[in-house]
């Protein structure tokens, strides 16, 4: 969720038709020439027994944003070893809060540059993710339940830690609905002045059934649900992206491509944004009447996530 093209990229795949779902699978579907390569043997990163006690969480896990407190929404994150306001954790859960402001305080520093109408928090991962001959292949998962509607931004998601973008995975993001959006973003030669090329494979919970298995029962994002990606070197340059709800593969209709990924340094962040483009449809939403007072929660709104773990396979 790095980019600010990114409710302009929504609206001009928004009339694409929601992607299949496949039967559950109970591994990552291997995209085509990886079979044969040897199994990797595997160890973990960040276990998920991470949120267990603050001891657990300050070994695998920084506070705010890899580069500070704003980004490009209505919050400004807060947390700190002795500040657990919008930061916390409880029974091996980790809890983000944001809450709505009497005013605005400032505006985010990256583009739109939002006015500031929330506090709320962010955390992001001590262990890099880096694909490469080493490390050819990497898992991330967890579980999480979110509120969602019109100013909540919650997110899941890598993306270059050397300030390069993209690349960038979104493992879960809802951006003022309830469609989850499985988001990966490359381009072909690692300049950030070029225009990005976006894989995208949205996920409607409020579908009856998509993907559940009961033609009868739509799902809700304020339940439990597991998200996790399969992260597989299949070149010098590129890699293969899986993207799994609740067991269930998605994509478009394949894996996801990440061009130009290997070898990358990735930071694993989670974070409850607000506002931006999860208020407004249109493709520039500064430009809306609605824009300076950032419309969403009145009150606290909460992201919650548990059983976070990062593997990667040794060559």
């Amino acid at each position: 969720m790095i980019n600010i093209t990114r409710r302009q990229a929504f609206g001009l795949l928004g009339a694409t038709a929601l992607a299949p779902a496949l039967p559950p699978v109970l591994g990552p579907v291997r995209p085509a020439g990886a079979a044969s390569r040897r199994e990797p043997v595997w160890e973990t990163l960040v276990p998920t027994s991470s949120f267990a006690d603050y001891a657990s969480f300050h070994r695998a896990w920084n506070y705010l944003y890899p580069w500070g407190n704003t980004h490009n929404g209505a919050a400004k994150m807060y947390g700190s070893a002795t500040d657990h306001s919008q930061v916390s954790l409880s029974g091996g859960v980790l809890t983000l809060k944001a809450t709505r402001l009497a005013r605005a305080d400032g505006q985010a520093a990256s583009d739109p540059k939002a006015p500031i109408w929330y506090r709320s928090g962010a955390v992001h991962a001590k262990e890099l993710i880096v694909i490469d001959d080493r490390f050819p292949e990497y898992e991330i998962r967890g579980e999480f339940r979110t509120q969602t509607g019109r100013g909540i931004w919650p997110a899941f998601w890598i993306a270059g830690a050397d300030s390069v973008w993209p690349p960038e995975s979104d493992i879960l993001e809802y951006v003022g609905d309830s469609i989850n959006l499985f988001n990966t973003f490359s381009d072909h030669d690692r300049n950030p002045q070029t225009k990005e090329t976006v894989e995208r494979t949205p996920v409607d919970l409020t579908v009856p059934g998509e993907g559940s298995g009961d033609p009868g029962a739509p799902r809700d994002p304020g339940a439990w649900h597991s998200y996790r990606v399969n992260i597989v070197k299949t070149s010098a340059t590129d890699v293969a992206l899986n993207y799994y709800l609740d067991d269930v593969f998605y994509g478009s209709p394949a894996h996801h491509v990440g061009r130009n990924w290997v070898g990358v340094p990735m930071n694993l962040i989670i974070n409850l944004q607000m506002g931006s483009w999860s208020s407004f449809t249109e493709d520039k939403p500064w430009t809306s009447p609605d824009w300076p007072t950032q419309p969403g929660p009145s009150g606290d709104t909460f992201f919650r996530a548990r059983n976070v773990s990062v593997s990667r396979g040794r060559a």
